[in-house]
């Protein structure tokens, strides 16, 4: 992947977490598991969080991780936490390349839900 293609990724990214499509979870999911192809462990270590930290971020709509949690999971992709505020302006109408691009993270984000087990007897 080529630098401009990795920036047009993290940009779509962004987009979808920004417009409330993907929750920020979902998107560190993603990054770490399609983009870095690491597993939990392996990420956290990378990071510096604990594994249990990274689920409950990854799984929970009620994570409440802290600056420092949060800049730690972007730093691998030169992301980092900050303010945005709204607009003044509609943004530019995203083009048939760009929502293909994004329906294309969204199946692969799918891809990285671990299935629930059922009860064992």
């Amino acid at each position: 992947m080529s630098a401009l293609q990795r920036k047009a990724l993290l940009e779509d990214v962004a987009t979808l977490v920004h417009s409330g499509e993907w929750r920020f979870g979902d998107a560190v999911r993603f990054l770490r598991a399609v983009v870095l192809r690491k597993n939990r462990l392996a990420f956290a270590r990378l990071v510096g969080i604990s594994p249990a930290a990274l689920q409950k971020l990854e799984d929970r709509a009620d994570a409440n991780p802290t600056q420092d949690t949060l800049n730690r999971v972007l730093r691998p992709f030169g992301g980092a936490v900050g303010l945005v505020f709204p607009r003044m302006e509609q943004p530019p109408q995203a083009t048939a390349e760009v929502e293909q691009r994004r329906a294309a993270l969204k199946a692969a984000l799918v891809g990285t839900r671990r299935r629930k087990r059922g009860k064992r007897p």
